[in-house]
């Protein structure tokens, strides 16, 4: 019986870093996302006063 919880502990320990590293993922692409829209906008100013 004892085998059993360590398996259901693993088991949830997996999905929860799991959905962790894939949380992380999303909010560094959202960042990087954010980053290269700043820097468009910088490119296109830049074009514009030239």
């Amino acid at each position: 019986m004892a085998d059993l919880i360590y398996l259901m502990m693993a088991y949830a320990a997996f999905w929860i870093l799991s959905f962790a590293l894939i949380f992380s993922i999303f909010s560094r692409q959202k960042k990087l996302d954010n980053e290269v829209a700043m820097l468009k906008q910088l490119i296109n100013d830049n074009s514009q006063q030239s």
